[in-house]
């Protein structure tokens, strides 16, 4: 990544990258669970997601009021939960249910509900783009980024390569919300990374929580330290 200075990080950094790695699993795990049958591991899943990317929010907007920026932190994740459902609509609507097992309890959708004929036109990508613009709101970034970044999420559910150039341009107005006018080659590497950061968290296979984790949080903690770097001045540029 093209630096070796602090090379397993500051502690900040490695604790912000390791919240927001368990977020991400914990989203997964959620995932997971519904399409086993398992509404109470789901239903564990999804407050441990929400609450570890409520805390990676508080890291990472620090100067912003707490429970603004956790309330931003649950919108980002609440609309990756819808994010899921849509991608998984067919075979959460064909799973059987039970009179202790009931999936309402556990979703964000309606499971009765057929809300488009294919994931591209699920009409649900308008919740996840609302929620993001509260996200937006509540932590002060630029609106466009909801857009974009539910643009991003509609092709890499599809597999279109084109979603990582979309990633990196929603990645950019984030990132200028926590960096005050960020020098272009810190957006450029920064973007980069976190494309990286997806790719690796798409290899994961969830048999081994530590494995995964471990696999990003060098990454992730690079990227959090050169953030956290120009936040107060510096500029690896």
């Amino acid at each position: 990544m093209g630096t070796t200075r602090r090379a397993d990080g500051s502690a900040n950094a490695r604790l912000t990258a390791a919240t927001l790695l368990e977020a991400y699993y914990f989203q997964d795990e959620r995932e997971r669970h519904l399409l086993s049958a398992n509404v109470g591991g789901a239903t564990a899943a999804r407050q441990k997601a929400l609450d570890c990317m409520a805390t990676t929010y508080e890291m990472e907007f620090p100067h912003l009021d707490r429970f603004r920026v956790r309330e931003a932190g649950e919108a980002f994740m609440h609309a990756l939960f819808v994010q899921d459902e849509i991608e998984n609509w067919a075979k959460l609507r064909e799973r059987p249910e039970g009179p202790e097992d009931d999936l309402r309890d556990a979703l964000v959708s309606d499971p009765e509900v057929c809300y488009g004929r294919n994931p591209i036109e699920d009409v649900r990508w308008e919740h996840v783009e609302t929620s993001l613009r509260e996200t937006c709101r509540k932590a002060g970034i630029d609106d466009r980024y909801a857009s974009r970044q539910t643009r991003f999420w509609v092709l890499h559910g599809q597999c279109d390569p084109e979603w990582e150039r979309v990633a990196h341009d929603a990645h950019e107005l984030k990132l200028r919300a926590l960096v005050d006018d960020p020098p272009e080659r810190a957006v450029d590497r920064l973007g980069q990374q976190f494309v990286d950061g997806v790719r690796i968290h798409d290899e994961w296979t969830h048999s081994d929580a530590a494995a995964d984790i471990e696999a990003a949080i060098d990454l992730v903690t690079e990227y959090y330290d050169e953030l956290f770097d120009l936040r107060s001045g510096g500029d690896r540029s």
